[in-house]
């Protein structure tokens, strides 16, 4: 069965790959509006969290939006991986070059962040957009063919992509080098390590890994994202937070401001983000609410005991 769906999955790229580029879009999104009438459970976590996020900024319609979007990703993801450099040059903008050269200059360690925001697939082409190398840790997994496929559409963009699990020291020594690195920062943590920062007024367990790496590599984070703005890409890069700025308890100021960076974009486009991640609480605990029927916000604050870190601003 698993070589079944090998073959289903190289097959599936092709058509993308071969197929005039807005049927291939017509086709993704479309998966996602399926997806959004079938997978009830997922079109609630995204519609309870962009709500209590949002407020009056929400309207109707805009989790089906989350959901085609999610095509958009599918489809380009693979169509780009295939462009040769002209091409992919030609159809990504790049903002806010100068605050990326600005930190390369000083020849130290540069930590890129991002979120699950736009397409953060297309940042692993910096390097043949921009010519600059980094690693990146990446999410892998169990079978290896399925792997296989992933890692060759990943290996295409330059980056070079590093397993998930233990190699936290490997970045740091990158960092310590003086060399260029990429991290996604909007994952929830864990209750034993994690720690609580607050994400649209609400305190959201996150991952303190890239604050730790940071600090450790004294590093420059600069923060970029890659958002679709009428049927293109553009590559923003905002200015660096240097760690050695951050005195009183670095790694939450750190990670509150990764977070409040990656807020700061969502709100500008907030149908290109990953709302169907539950962002706040445990998934089996985002199930009993919907169940339930109880309150958002104020499960979140009773179960993660009301405790928010001071914002800070990018």
């Amino acid at each position: 069965m698993p070589r079944i769906s090998y073959h289903i999955l190289h097959g599936l790229i092709r058509l993308v790959c071969a197929l005039p580029y807005r049927a291939a879009l017509a086709w993704g999104r479309g998966l996602g509006s399926l997806a959004w009438v079938f997978d009830p459970f997922h079109r609630k976590v995204v519609e309870i969290q962009m709500r209590a996020a949002l407020g009056d900024a929400y309207r109707p319609g805009m989790s089906r939006d989350v959901f085609k979007h999610h095509g958009d990703i599918l489809i380009d993801a693979v169509r780009y991986a295939y462009l040769d450099d002209e091409s992919i040059r030609r159809k990504v903008t790049v903002v806010g070059r100068e605050h990326l050269q600005a930190a390369l200059a000083t020849g130290r360690g540069i930590m890129l962040i991002t979120g699950h925001l736009g397409n953060w697939e297309i940042l692993a082409h910096i390097p043949r957009l921009l010519g600059v190398e980094f690693c990146v840790m990446a999410d892998t997994r169990r079978d290896p063919e399925h792997e296989s496929i992933v890692d060759e559409l990943r290996q295409r963009s330059g980056a070079t992509i590093l397993p998930p699990k233990g190699k936290a020291l490997m970045l740091i020594r990158e960092l310590k080098r003086g060399r260029t690195i990429g991290f996604v920062v909007d994952n929830r943590g864990d209750r034993k390590s994690g720690i609580f920062c607050p994400v649209f007024g609400l305190p959201a367990l996150t991952n303190p890994a890239p604050g730790v790496i940071a600090l450790k590599g004294d590093a420059l984070i600069v923060p970029v994202a890659a958002i679709k703005e009428r049927g293109a890409y553009t590559l923003t890069f905002e200015p660096a937070l240097d760690v050695r700025a951050c005195k009183n308890d670095p790694i939450q100021e750190i990670s509150n401001w990764m977070q409040a960076w990656v807020e700061s974009v969502v709100r500008r486009c907030p149908v290109q983000w990953f709302w169907l991640y539950s962002r706040w609480i445990r998934r089996s605990e985002m199930r009993r609410i919907i169940k339930s029927g109880r309150d958002f916000k104020k499960s979140v604050l009773e179960l993660n005991g009301a405790r928010e870190a001071p914002r800070t601003r990018t």
